[in-house]
């Protein structure tokens, strides 16, 4: 079933989106195709009410609604039954996919390939260098969809989800214990902290933004930025014979929001580590406010996966992250 919302177009197919008369249908589009599998942030938007004037009003008022005004929509008998998302990012040449999605009666007409090919074009023409995208790794009409359009793969994120008053701790033994010794991260550090992070995991796998330089940089500011908007952050590192960083753990807390653990191993550490810094993180969360644990990784990770599973955490996704580079 098709739930629509009376719109005055006449024009039907491809067309830019237009917020103020589209958004409650784009909203009821995402909400059916998607449903549970969207993010928090685009849930708190979307609601469990049916759509309507109040609605209406409601979502343009939401700062999250201005995610969906750039980017078209396919419309067929005065519904929209196609969408996809084009985002900005900091880098002026750096544009998101996102929101890729056509009604379930719509399907295998070409109307999705034809919407990633006007977001294409948009961004060619505001001269935009790079494309990126997600999609859930079993996909896989979408994910030959997007390769025969020329993206290439990144890699795989799982995203884990679990409740702080859930969690396991992961029993270490005196004798792992004392192999590495475990050090709350030295502010001075942070440009290491920086170069570790990055080294694990690709910087277009973080999503929206890249890692900021500065991400791990806790200056007096940021401290205070951080205690007026409620927000905490922890990392703890461990470091090699030469005091080089050699993993990291940390957790970033928001108020309302779920912990978000971070697990950063130096590649040549890969295996040795990752228990340890875990260990760590999740006894972290006893003396944490309770809510949820979310910890976004690598899928080849395995390791870190079963010991996610052990301590009673449980996948909510692996999105498979896609690149498109546009010939200048």
């Amino acid at each position: 079933m098709i739930i629509a919302v009376p719109v005055t177009h006449s024009r039907e197919g491809l067309r830019p989106v237009e917020l103020t008369r589209d958004l409650p249908q784009v909203i009821e589009l995402l909400r059916l195709v998607f449903g549970e599998s969207l993010d928090g942030d685009s849930q708190q938007l979307i609601g469990d009410g049916p759509p309507g004037f109040l609605d209406s009003l409601s979502y343009r008022m939401n700062p999250a609604a201005s995610r969906l005004s750039n980017g078209f929509v396919w419309q067929a008998d005065g519904r929209i039954v196609g969408n996809a998302t084009m985002l900005s990012t900091r880098a002026w040449d750096r544009y998101l996919v996102a929101n890729v999605a056509v009604h379930p009666s719509f399907r295998r007409q070409g109307i999705a390939r034809r919407l990633m090919e006007a977001i294409t074009s948009s961004v060619k023409a505001r001269g935009g260098r790079v494309i990126l995208l997600q999609v859930v790794k079993d996909n896989s009409s979408a994910v030959d969809l997007y390769k025969s359009l020329g993206y290439t793969s990144i890699g795989n994120m799982t995203t884990w989800y679990s409740s702080s008053t859930k969690v396991r701790p992961i029993h270490i033994d005196p004798t792992e214990q004392s192999s590495s010794n475990i050090v709350l991260l030295n502010n001075r550090r942070w440009r290491e902290a920086y170069q570790l992070d990055t080294a694990h995991v690709h910087p277009d796998l973080n999503w929206p933004e890249p890692l900021q330089y500065d991400a791990y940089r806790r200056s007096l500011w940021q401290r205070a930025t951080d205690f007026m908007n409620g927000s905490q952050f922890e990392a703890w590192v461990t470091t090699d014979n030469s005091n080089n960083l050699t993993g990291m753990a940390s957790i970033r807390s928001e108020w309302g929001r779920s912990h978000i653990i971070t697990l950063r191993v130096r590649p040549s550490e890969a295996g040795q580590l990752e228990k340890l810094l875990l260990g760590k993180a999740i006894r972290r969360l006893s003396y944490l406010p309770q809510r949820n644990v979310r910890i976004d990784h690598p899928e080849a990770d395995e390791l870190t996966g079963m010991l996610l599973k052990e301590s009673n955490f449980s996948i909510q996704r692996t999105l498979t992250h896609m690149r498109l580079e546009i010939p200048r």
